[in-house]
């Protein structure tokens, strides 16, 4: 009788366990498949490998700021005696072309009330194939807090996005000098 009682405590112990692992791995699964369903829905303005950069300008105070890629180094054109870090150009890169739209709008017929007829600001892109992209920043919405934007190939079809206003009050608001390379303090020689 006691082998009985035993083996029935076994048999319920592994039945407990089956169903908490069940029960795990179904949570599991669900997570997974809630992250790509959001991941699935996360529209990207216009990612490009920033691999492939060959140069890029944007505005800032009424001038345009660019940077090309010559002898593997960047550049900055405005000062090229400017030692430009390639790190900071990687994360500047990277945050642009990873860009997504909090909304879209599709077949605008009249961009005009978007303000990109007059655009606010605009990014410029140059690829080592010989293409390009621009992407002309209109009016800010206040209302939801983000920048209508519409890049050359969203252009062809009436597309326009409404993307985070951090990409041009902050990204596009870069100095050129913050692409520099960081000069080590010379008043902290080791002795």
């Amino acid at each position: 009788m006691r082998k009985k009682q035993y083996l029935t405590m076994v048999i319920i112990l592994i039945i407990i366990v089956a169903a908490l692992i069940a029960v795990i791995l179904g949570k599991k699964a669900q997570t997974k498949k809630a992250e790509a369903e959001e991941e699935a829905s996360i529209v990207y303005v216009n990612a490009f490998e920033t691999g492939d950069v060959t140069a890029f300008s944007y505005q800032l105070d009424g001038e345009t700021v660019s940077f090309e890629l010559q002898d593997e180094q960047w550049v900055y054109t405005g000062d090229t005696t400017m030692e430009i870090d390639a790190e900071e150009v990687e994360s500047f890169l990277t945050t642009m072309s990873e860009m997504d739209a909090d909304s879209v709008i599709e077949d605008a017929e009249d961009t005009e009330q978007y303000g990109l007829d007059e655009p606010s600001q605009i990014f410029t892109v140059e690829f080592s194939d010989g293409s390009a992209q621009t992407y002309e920043f209109g009016i800010e919405n206040e209302m939801v807090g983000g920048y209508y934007l519409q890049t050359t190939d969203s252009a062809e079809d009436g597309t326009v996005y409404l993307i985070s206003s951090s990409i041009v009050t902050s990204t596009l608001s870069t100095e050129p000098e913050s692409f520099q390379v960081e000069e080590e303090d010379e008043g902290s020689v080791s002795e």
